[in-house]
């Protein structure tokens, strides 16, 4: 039976990402719907060979009886919209960072059997491609700790990040506070009065709440830099049970949807991971800082298994759900 499936902020970067992703998860045959806001009412895409409009998102969403729901949204769109269509009986798959203190936050290779409920959250970017390599490690050895320093893509931070990638004037920037061009900024989002910026704290919470571990020890300091797709993550971990280099290696090996490439540098660089659906990880090291203690480097599409494709999986999982 088709399935009334709307994606919810369809012309955005990542919205659109999530289109080509429902065609390459063979679920574009369903009944497709999109909304967005009043600026991007009118344009199309082209669905299954047909062309679907965009309409204006607002309170008649409700009048669609829908499945599901993906929104692609920021937090101020999803507060007013998601809970409305949730208490319908739509299953709402939520791309913001509003409900995962409150929700399930799934990565399908990792805890889709914790998604539960009619609203299911997204992880972070940078979490959701970070743990696609750690939690195969923290089921075999557990891990004890983790210190996470990232280098995030531009259009993490959305289309108008994008276009402040060649402006030099501060005062010109429409979405990041600092020039990038020839240029990193070493934090992303607001600070804690601890220091943390919120995209750090996202994968502290997310990190322990994702592998269901409140005992590990989670750190991390998160940079944008200049590159428009793909985020790449340095881990340092440390094991609770023994391990060897050889062991984390074979751990990776065979995790889900993980490529290990060794010290085949190549392949561990955002130009060439773009677009690519799995997760790639090498530079794996013993390290001095304990008897367990580990690096490695992961380089994943933050449009893909940072958003669009993991939201996609859960929302294929859960009509595979439906329909035993």
């Amino acid at each position: 039976m088709k399935k009334r499936i709307a994606v919810v902020g369809a012309t955005g970067l990542v919205g659109r990402k999530t289109i080509e992703m429902l065609k390459e998860y063979k679920l574009d045959d369903n009944d497709i719907f999109l909304f967005a806001s009043k600026n991007s009412v009118g344009k199309d895409f082209d669905i299954n060979s047909k062309k679907v409009i965009v309409q204006e998102l607002n309170n008649d969403i409700q009048k669609y009886k829908l499945d599901y729901a993906l929104f692609c949204t920021p937090e101020s769109v999803s507060k007013i919209y998601a809970k409305v269509l949730a208490s319908q009986g739509t299953i709402v798959i939520d791309f913001s960072s509003l409900y995962r203190t409150d929700y399930p936050i799934i990565i399908p290779e990792i805890n889709m059997s914790m998604a539960k409920g009619n609203i299911v959250c997204n992880p972070n970017c940078s979490t959701s491609i970070s743990l696609m390599a750690l939690a195969n490690v923290h089921k075999l050895f557990g891990l004890k700790k983790v210190e996470y320093s990232t280098y995030q893509s531009l259009s993490g931070a959305g289309q108008m990040a994008l276009l402040d990638q060649k402006e030099k004037d501060c005062n010109k920037l429409k979405k990041l506070d600092f020039v990038i061009d020839n240029n990193l900024i070493p934090y992303i989002g607001t600070f804690d009065e601890s220091g943390f910026s919120k995209e750090e704290n996202k994968m502290i919470y997310e990190t322990k709440k994702i592998l269901n571990d409140k005992n590990i020890q989670v750190s991390a300091t998160c940079i944008r830099v200049n590159v428009d797709v793909c985020h790449s993550i340095s881990i340092n971990f440390e094991t609770r049970k023994n391990a060897t280099k050889k062991d984390i290696i074979n751990s990776l090996k065979n995790a889900i949807n993980v490529e290990y490439v060794g010290d085949d540098f190549s392949k561990l660089q955002p130009s060439f991971v773009k677009d690519k659906k799995d997760v790639y990880v090498g530079r794996v090291r013993k390290t001095e800082l304990g008897k367990n203690t580990f690096a490695m480097f992961v380089v994943g599409d933050n449009l893909r298994k940072g958003a669009s494709q993991n939201g996609v999986q859960i929302l294929a999982e859960l009509i595979k759900r439906s329909d035993l």
